[in-house]
């Protein structure tokens, strides 16, 4: 008997079954290892699954084409973003109370420059109160985009420093306006 008649019977025609798992995405196969899916036998032989290929969003002209999918905010941007919202929340009460105490605080200051008695012009009132709502619709704003940039995956860490810049301008204005509007303290503080 001769080798040839010990083998056993492989036609070319049908590789060898691989059993092997097939590579997945980013691993590399061992060198030489080639996959064939496996055929049905029931099934035509020029049938194949093909996969379909993802579907990119077209670009708008003038627009930045998005780097990576949604969801795609850094990890740290969350906390950061909800610290700078609490942040927000606490300056949006002290800022709040500091222009409600503003008549107090200007009674002091009459005492100590010894102007007399502070007495607050009508509209001090309302402009502490436009400030006041001012402010809490401000940080609701700002904790609303705040919110909905979270919930999409995007960065939002910004959103509540900007309203922090705004609400630090607007306590600024307010503060202004009363101050301005007064003689007697216009008057101290132009004199040399």
């Amino acid at each position: 008997m001769t080798m040839a008649e010990n083998a056993p019977d492989q036609s070319p025609a049908t590789p060898p079954v691989d059993y092997r798992p097939q590579p997945r995405y980013g691993e590399l196969a061992p060198e030489g290892w080639t996959w064939t899916p496996p055929q049905d036998e029931h099934a035509p032989a020029d049938s194949a699954v093909v996969s379909p290929e993802p579907v990119q969003a077209p670009v708008t002209p003038g627009r930045a084409v998005p780097s990576s999918a949604p969801g795609s905010a850094p990890t740290w941007d969350r906390p950061v973003t909800l610290s700078l919202l609490i942040l927000g929340v606490l300056g949006a009460f002290f800022t709040i109370s500091i222009l409600g105490s503003m008549p107090e605080a200007l009674q002091t200051l009459y005492t100590q420059a010894s102007l007399g008695d502070y007495t607050a012009a009508d509209s001090v009132g309302a402009i502490i109160t436009g400030g006041s709502i001012g402010l809490g619709v401000l940080w609701l704003a700002t904790a609303t985009v705040s919110t909905m940039l979270l919930l999409r995956g995007r960065r939002a860490f910004y959103v509540p420093i900007v309203g922090g810049v705004v609400a630090f301008v607007l306590l600024v204005a307010v503060t202004a306006v009363v101050l301005a509007g007064d003689p007697a303290l216009l008057d101290y503080f132009s004199r040399p």
